[in-house]
């Protein structure tokens, strides 16, 4: 795979496409023309720009010879996107949301969804993979330390069996306008204040319990699959921090070579 070009690089293209000489780019930037002309030729800077919107169509009648013809518009003959149809090759495999998402399909659907403080709080996202990588690995960590938190605090009870959860129920009155709701009020006021029944509301409670080491074996379990997670995490930073040393060192030594490169055809050219 191609090394990506630096980001002076990327610069001195786009100069170079708007018609800007090489000794006024390299002025420009800082940069000799020499080390210029060594991306134009790496990258393929004209390549990218002379051929455009052409193609070779023999003419007709004459299998020999061919013409250079600009591309019409929509599809090509013989193309299969000239019939017409879905834009996706394959109509019997879905588009994946991710790859929709990275293109920007869903991206307006999603942001009219969110309400005032969700779009102010994705300002505030970082969009650095490093960074968002680190803060990950820090989520995981503060979860794997509730989990044993848990996990200790059901070891440390006496006895095989504790509470699992407890149900509250409790017995609610509809009304079909305010008036019923007062008028019902003031009754239940009434006998309250005879001593026919007494304040409040009633409710039940139901609890189950269950033996403590299976709680301890599903977190035991939500402990594993967090533990795993972050540990991919880990890997992925690592590799990105691999990357881009890497890339940082080939930067570097391209730099030498490029200079090296321009010394010897600003030589040539003084000779």
């Amino acid at each position: 795979m191609p090394r990506a070009p630096s980001e002076k690089a990327v610069e001195a293209e786009k100069l170079f496409k708007q018609g800007m000489a090489m000794v006024d780019i390299g002025k420009k930037l800082g940069i000799s023309p020499g080390t210029i002309r060594s991306w134009k030729n790496r990258y393929g800077w004209d390549l990218k720009t002379s051929k455009k919107n052409k193609c070779n169509v023999a003419k007709k009648g004459d299998k020999k010879s061919a013409t250079l013809q600009k591309k019409k518009r929509g599809g090509q003959p013989g193309n299969q996107n000239a019939k017409g149809g879905s834009g996706n090759p394959h109509p019997s495999k879905k588009i994946a949301p991710d790859a929709a998402l990275k293109h920007g399909v869903y991206s307006a659907v999603i942001m009219d969804a969110l309400d005032d403080d969700e779009r102010e709080l994705l300002e505030y996202v970082s969009t650095d993979e490093e960074q968002l990588l680190i803060e990950e690995i820090q989520l995981y960590t503060l979860r794997e330390r509730k989990i044993l938190k848990a996990m200790k605090k059901y070891r440390e009870q006496k006895g095989d069996v504790t509470v699992a959860d407890v149900t509250r129920v409790e017995q609610k009155r509809n009304f079909d306008n305010e008036e019923d709701k007062a008028e019902y009020e003031r009754r239940v006021k009434e006998k309250i204040d005879k001593g026919d029944r007494l304040p409040g509301n009633s409710y039940s409670i139901s609890t189950h319990t269950t033996n403590k080491d299976m709680i301890i074996a599903r977190w035991e379990q939500e402990l594993s699959s967090v533990q795993s997670k972050k540990t991919k995490a880990i890997e992925a930073l690592s590799k990105h921090r691999l990357e881009k040393r890497k890339i940082e060192n080939e930067d570097s030594g391209q730099e030498i070579v490029d200079d090296w490169i321009s010394a010897v055809v600003e030589g040539a050219e003084g000779i």
